[in-house]
């Protein structure tokens, strides 16, 4: 079983601001998607809280592990294709997901933020799906310092401002790259 966590960063390693990201690349959402359609993801409840404010519901097509204190019971819910399940730490989390993943026949599940679930499973994570935006944003989360020390850079793809696989990327340039835990 694969776990892979995937997150968006400024140069400045910023990767939110008040509860959502600080800006808006389309090209980002869409490999977000591809990437995790059909899987299941592990979160945190604020970041699980942003996505019903701005879906008004779960993503769709995946099984969301929220961590909360509230909910340690695995119980959870399921409408729309997107099911919702509850653990009371992120170890409890990652082996739901790993359970839930398995018997999905899946290979792989995602580690999805925020930033202190993202640090806390860090040392879990065998891939990490990153988003680099080459450009300084202000905000209140970043990436775990040191978070890719121990990992291989094993793809790169970047775009230039105004270019984006699939259509226009708006005036921000980025990159997306793949990095593999390196193995001794």
């Amino acid at each position: 079983m694969i776990a892979s966590a995937i997150v968006a960063a400024a140069a400045n390693d910023v990767i939110g601001a008040d509860g959502a990201l600080p800006w808006h690349l389309p090209a980002d959402l869409r490999r977000f998607q591809a990437l995790t359609m059909g899987h299941v993801l592990v979160m945190g409840r604020l970041t699980h809280e942003s996505i019903l404010a701005r879906l008004g519901r779960p993503l769709p097509g995946r099984t969301s592990v929220v961590i909360t204190s509230g909910g340690g019971d695995g119980a959870g819910s399921q409408a729309g294709g997107a099911a919702v399940r509850y653990a009371p730490s992120v170890a409890a989390a990652l082996a739901a997901a790993r359970d839930l993943a398995a018997a999905a026949g899946q290979q792989e599940f995602f580690v999805i933020g925020g930033a202190a679930v993202l640090r806390q499973a860090l040392g879990s994570v065998d891939r990490i799906y990153l988003t680099r935006i080459h450009q300084d944003f202000d905000g209140d989360r970043y990436l775990p310092a040191g978070c890719l020390d121990g990992f291989e850079l094993r793809a790169a793809e970047h775009h230039q401002a105004g270019q984006a696989a699939g259509g226009p990327g708006g005036g921000l340039a980025f990159s997306f790259l793949d990095y593999h835990r390196a193995r001794t």
